[in-house]
């Protein structure tokens, strides 16, 4: 189309345009790209018809489809039943459970080894304290067998009875015991015989006079009675 200057009488380039609305604004109705009219709508020039099926609009019922996974039209078949997954949460409670059993036997472990070092270091500090209670009666060997003596002659009297009494009393708190008195049963693993002497007046070995007496730290002895035995007739 072209239109013509009043003035300098030049001939001016028109324009021009093409309908592509698929509904006809007068009728309302879809256009037919078959008509012999919308197809020279479409020929006299602007952008190309739409591909009709490029357009349509989706089916909303239908799932869309991952790209490059086929989905078969009969799943009855598949397993549902998931693999674990290398680090999943089954895997972290199965390697939580399995430190928590280490540990409980780690835990369990050593209290036993602590239980055991107590028993031994009690033992041990038995053993050191009997030691150091018998090597203060050896050394008060000598002063008890005085003590005995004089008892025995009755030279041990007043304030001296006193003292030797708070001595005895004194070895027996820490568990040392004086024995051997005449008429006891002799007994080897308790007397030390230094004399014996038959005798009709017995029926069995007998003391029947105690040179110096014995001595007992709880149940073992340190110390083994001399004494003078009577032995029975033949």
């Amino acid at each position: 189309m072209t239109a013509e200057d009043p003035d300098n009488g030049a001939a001016e380039q028109g324009f021009s345009f093409s309908d592509k609305r698929r509904i006809d604004p007068e009728t309302g109705e879809v256009r037919n790209p078959a008509d012999p009219s919308a197809q020279a709508a479409a020929g006299s020039g602007g952008d190309p018809e739409p591909d009709p099926q490029a357009a349509a609009p989706a089916d909303p019922g239908a799932e869309p489809a991952e790209p490059g996974v086929e989905v078969p039209d009969d799943i009855s078949g598949i397993d549902d039943t998931a693999a674990p997954v290398e680090g999943g949460v089954e895997d972290e409670q199965s390697a939580d459970a399995r430190l928590a059993a280490e540990r409980l036997a780690d835990l369990q472990r050593i209290n036993a080894e602590y239980a055991a070092f107590r028993m031994r270091a009690k033992r041990e500090q038995d053993r050191a304290r009997e030691a150091g209670v018998q090597s203060v009666v050896e050394a008060l060997y000598p002063v008890l067998d005085e003590l005995r003596l004089a008892r025995e002659n009755g030279d041990l009297t007043g304030p001296f009875e006193t003292h030797a009494k708070k001595l005895i009393a004194s070895l027996e708190k820490v568990g040392v015991v004086q024995f051997g008195e005449p008429g006891e049963e002799f007994d080897p693993s308790i007397h030390e015989a230094l004399m014996q002497q038959p005798s009709d007046e017995v029926e069995t070995a007998t003391v029947f006079l105690v040179m110096q007496p014995g001595y007992r730290l709880g149940e073992r002895v340190i110390r083994a009675a001399r004494v003078g035995v009577q032995a029975p007739a033949e």
